[in-house]
């Protein structure tokens, strides 16, 4: 596994080493993904490709610190981390004060530190698991990347974000009252983090006709559970699309969660430390065919409500989806 450049270090990569890289075979890829879409563990199985530089969720990480400080401090994080070293520092020094995280890459928060890194890297092979972006963040993407759509039905996705969403809240005391009632929970109105309702596939579909029709980037939507289906046939179409190497021992990997400890996160431990999201995608070791499509009739009603929302932004992208 190559080393990674961050920090001060990244700034040294020259584009000319990256042009290097892109002869040599080279790839540049970002996976956006709405939740609970099988992305994680797609991330893990292709993290053991040579010579690949795995950045994990690094723009979901920005939008969510700034949501967290702006919260507990009432402080507007900057986008640029160049000139704002000490606001940051506070933002690190509040986070290891109150026990909520150690972050060890403060540069790594900064929307405008992340497109430069992604831009500058020299790793043969660059590769990107994120959430969707707003329209105001479009401004901060990398040049030169080829652009995955992971989707997956959305009754499968809010009934088993619902889940995971509360379980996080309530381990950590956030919810009161009818919200902290599994059965009174509603994953729209009571939980703090983006993504969670029935935007997210909205925000998946803007930034897949963004792309199209604005960056002339070469975008591929695949369906989740066609890669769990036949995870054989799919995986080599995936892999060739991006431009990403690709070998059969890639449909089996390590179970630890060794190779995480490689990928590019701003915090130590912040991926084990997501139980209630990554850890069975963490420990895992290959993929494995998906649960039974829980009936409407078994489902809460925001999930419902969202799964409803969402379904038109799905349906078009699957059309277009890889096909096995």
């Amino acid at each position: 596994m190559e080393s990674p450049c961050i920090g001060s270090e990244m700034a040294e990569c020259t584009l000319a080493s990256k042009g290097r890289a892109a002869r040599d075979g080279g790839s540049r890829t970002i996976i956006w993904c709405v939740p609970r879409s099988v992305s994680t563990a797609l991330t893990k199985c292709l993290s053991f490709i040579e010579g690949i530089q795995v950045w994990f969720e690094p723009y979901a990480y920005c939008r969510n610190t700034r949501v967290i400080i702006k919260q507990q401090l009432d402080l507007d994080l900057p986008t640029e981390y160049e000139g704002n070293e000490e606001i940051y520092k506070r933002m690190t020094d509040h986070f290891r004060e109150t026990g909520q995280s150690n972050v060890t890459r403060q540069e790594n928060l900064s929307y405008a530190s992340i497109g430069r890194f992604l831009d500058q890297s020299v790793s043969r092979h660059v590769l990107v698991k994120d959430m969707a972006l707003t329209p105001d963040e479009y401004k901060f993407l990398p040049k030169g990347f080829k652009h995955i759509f992971l989707i997956r039905h959305p009754l499968r996705v809010y009934n088993s974000l619902r889940k995971s969403v509360f379980a996080l809240l309530s381990a950590r005391g956030m919810l009161k009252g009818e919200s902290a009632v599994e059965e009174t929970f509603d994953i729209r109105r009571d939980s703090p983090f983006r993504n969670t309702g029935d935007s997210s596939h909205k925000y998946v579909y803007d930034m897949w006709k963004y792309v199209k029709e604005n960056l002339g980037s070469e975008t591929i939507v695949v369906d989740s559970d066609d890669l769990l289906t036949n995870p054989a046939e799919l995986l080599p179409k995936i892999c060739r699309a991006a431009g990403l190497p690709y070998d059969e021992s890639l449909l089996k990997w390590d179970g630890s969660s060794e190779v995480t400890k490689s990928w590019m996160v701003p915090s130590d431990y912040i991926v084990e430390n997501m139980v209630y999201f990554f850890d069975r995608a963490i420990m895992s070791s290959e993929f494995l065919p998906a649960s039974k499509m829980p009936s409407r009739d078994d489902v809460r009603p925001d999930v419902i409500r969202c799964t409803d929302q969402a379904m038109k932004f799905y349906d078009e992208m699957y059309e277009v989806r890889i096909q096995v």
